[in-house]
């Protein structure tokens, strides 16, 4: 699209294309900024559904003019602004491009004392997909549950409603720093992988993770006789319960199995799967 028909176009409608890599996100800032246009969203193109409503601008990644735009928030805004800017990335709302993109366009003009703006909205927006993201990775750091797997490395399958691997992985690699480790996030295909020296992030799609341990399987029993042992079912509140545990965490918890469903459970089904299966079975959770 030439620069005449950019200028014919009505900047409320605007929304760009990116690749759905961090590069590419500050690629269609420094576009927004160059082109004095503020976009109403940047949208992953992998998973655009179109209107009529809008139009649709690909933006090619550049790794200089993201690099432009890194360095631009790191000055203006501080270091630590730009890890606020990774940190909303990692979100799944479909809002934060351009959420991302009206922060930056305000704040990088106004200068670092606006990061502070909560009255704005865009400022305000920015802040609450922040604080969405950071309790997430705080729900994974409280209920990450590890099972030793045949090869002897600890895995742990999570679902969390944010990308949040990246942030929990130096919690985890710093300790349990004698042992490998895998963290999967199952609902966007990613892993963390730790070797007791150093921790990276693989693309993990389809993968087929083996069986675990008999020893594990003992270990759980454990650990499912504890939680029963110290409960007192006259005090049972499974609404209060839900309220510190949310119910879509219980399928990787192996104490939320019921007692009747691990005495039937085949030996072929391991306590996650039969925690799954639990969840599925009991009420919506609150």
């Amino acid at each position: 699209m030439n620069a005449c028909a950019n200028a014919s176009l009505d900047v409320a409608q605007l929304v760009y294309l990116y690749d759905g890599t961090l590069e590419g996100m500050l690629t269609a800032v420094f576009e927004a900024f160059s082109r004095k246009e503020q976009p109403l969203n940047i949208v992953e193109e992998q998973h655009l559904q179109q209107s009529l409503l809008y139009s649709y601008i690909p933006i090619a990644t550049d790794l200089n003019k993201a690099e432009r735009v890194k360095n631009g928030i790191s000055t203006t805004l501080g270091n630590a602004r730009y890890e606020s800017i990774k940190q909303v990335f990692l979100s799944d709302d479909d809002k934060k491009g351009g959420v991302i993109s009206d922060y930056l366009l305000y704040t990088m003009r106004k200068g670092r004392r606006s990061c502070s703006h909560l009255a704005h909205p865009a400022v305000a927006a920015f802040e609450d997909i922040q604080k969405q993201v950071g309790w997430e990775a705080h729900y994974m750091l409280m209920f990450v549950r590890f099972a030793q797997l045949e090869s002897g490395v600890f895995f742990s399958r999570i679902t969390p409603k944010a990308s949040v691997v990246p942030l929990i992985m130096g919690h985890f690699a710093d300790r349990f720093n004698v042992q490998p480790f895998i963290i999967y996030d199952d609902a966007h295909g990613l892993a963390g992988v730790f070797d007791t020296e150093q921790w990276w992030l693989v693309d993990a799609r389809d993968i087929t993770v083996p069986g675990q341990t008999e020893a594990e399987d003992e270990f759980q029993f454990l650990w499912q006789t504890f939680f029963d042992t110290i409960a007192i079912a006259e005090r049972c509140n499974p609404t209060c319960q839900r309220n510190f545990m949310p119910k879509r965490f219980w399928g990787n918890m192996c104490e939320q199995i019921p007692p009747q469903l691990r005495n039937r459970r085949p030996k072929a089904v391991t306590p996650t799967e039969a925690a799954q299966i639990a969840a599925r079975q009991l009420p919506a959770a609150i």
